[in-house]
């Protein structure tokens, strides 16, 4: 372990140096903080749905229905699992995220973006120019798009989880993504996601487009072409 990169509400990421099996110097070990210092009160709108998604079984649906110490700990192992598959799913189907490497316990070991004296900075510290930005922009637009294709809504789009390096954009932070296929919530966290993009790139000078008509077109092609 090297150093803390990024120090948030649910975790903490560590720059490590990578063990030499993994053929790379550098990864970032995402280490969820503690139970104890976790709330769930207010996830409830982006655990709707998850179960059908994920099919646990019995056993596991009653552990996380209970409000027990061990529902809690199933609640909080499941919430990473679900990133961590996440990341999976995305990553091998082409889209700007990190390459997930493993997961141990409260940890999840992933592609670390940087060099070991600067660590990526967020999208929303850079300082783009027009052509950079409509390009930048386009790039997100494609991985809203391609998420959708997927089954995944980011569900905390923003600049603030969006990492540039070497020119390129890569969206990072998955734990609270929805399944729209499954969560009566997911068209206006969609919506919401591309808001908050668009308020970021807003007095870049290029053409953004409209959160909802955009989510809705996106919608109608890979979740109901009735809605």
């Amino acid at each position: 372990m090297i150093r803390p990169i990024k120090s948030g509400k649910e975790a903490v990421v560590f720059c490590c140096r990578a063990h030499p099996s993994l053929d790379r110097d550098l990864v970032a070990a995402k280490v969820y903080r503690p139970l104890e210092t976790r709330s769930f009160k207010r996830d409830g709108v982006y655990q709707q749905g998850r179960s059908r998604g994920a099919r646990p079984d019995a056993r596991m649906l009653r552990a996380l229905g209970n409000k027990t110490q061990h529902g809690r700990t199933h609640k909080f192992s499941a919430w990473i699992s679900h990133e961590l598959s996440t990341l999976q799913t995305l990553h091998a189907a082409g889209a700007d995220v990190p390459d997930p490497i493993e997961r141990v316990g409260p940890v999840i070991l992933m592609e670390y973006l940087g060099d070991i004296e600067n660590p990526a900075p967020v999208l929303v510290g850079v300082q783009l120019n027009r052509e950079e930005a409509a390009r930048i922009y386009e790039r997100i637009l494609w991985n809203v798009d391609l998420f959708l294709a997927h089954h995944r809504v980011h569900a905390d789009l923003s600049p603030y989880n969006m990492l540039f390096w070497n020119g390129a954009v890569t969206i990072i932070d998955f734990p609270q993504a929805v399944d729209p296929r499954y969560n009566d919530d997911a068209l206006e966290l969609l919506v919401r996601d591309l808001a908050n993009t668009n308020a970021f790139f807003a007095d870049k000078e290029i053409d953004v487009v409209d959160p909802r008509k955009h989510a809705l077109d996106l919608w109608r092609r890979h979740v109901d072409p009735q809605r």
